[in-house]
């Protein structure tokens, strides 16, 4: 099953994703992959669910030698961590890749991994896509994913819904 979060800037799209593993986790679910974490000064911090450990992910303010969106420098380093959590954790029940964008839309950063998810080799996958670029990436991912619209409204019941999805509860 192919889960997509999406919704607008600041809806809560990573703390939904969040809450979700807590409650897979919970139930009995191994969950892996990553989040995504914004600083106060907009840059970004990559989590590896399965070990807890953090990398330096992309930078407003200084060019950490990576590829570039108008908005971000991103570090090498924290892409090649990134796609390391996603492939040791492709054998879960459930793979969270938070998230996908422009990088991936150019075939880079996190592309390679969405062949995992095309392949079918993963069991349950959580995609984190904003908004603004769900319809690009529909039409990449193929199939029929459930897509769960996060806004300010709906974050906090969010969670139990994608939950109860995955667990068929």
């Amino acid at each position: 099953m192919v889960i997509i979060v999406t919704g607008d800037i600041g809806a809560g799209k990573t703390t939904v994703c969040r809450k979700v593993i807590e409650l897979a986790q919970d139930r009995g679910y191994t969950c892996s992959g990553i989040l995504t974490f914004k600083a106060s000064d907009e840059s970004l911090t990559i989590l590896d669910i399965q070990t807890g450990e953090r990398e330096v992910f992309a930078s407003t303010d200084k060019d950490l030698n990576g590829p570039k969106t108008p908005k971000y420098s991103f570090s090498p380093e924290g892409i090649d961590f990134g796609i390391r959590a996603i492939e040791n954790g492709a054998s879960s029940d459930v793979l969270i890749i938070d998230e996908i964008g422009r990088l991936e839309l150019g075939g880079e950063g996190f592309a390679k991994c969405l062949e995992l998810i095309k392949s079918g080799r993963v069991k349950n996958s959580i995609l984190v896509i904003r908004k603004q670029l769900l319809s690009d990436f529909l039409t990449r991912l193929g199939g029929n994913p459930s897509i769960f619209e996060t806004t300010i409204s709906n974050r906090d019941r969010l969670p139990q819904e994608i939950c109860s999805s995955l667990t068929g509860d």
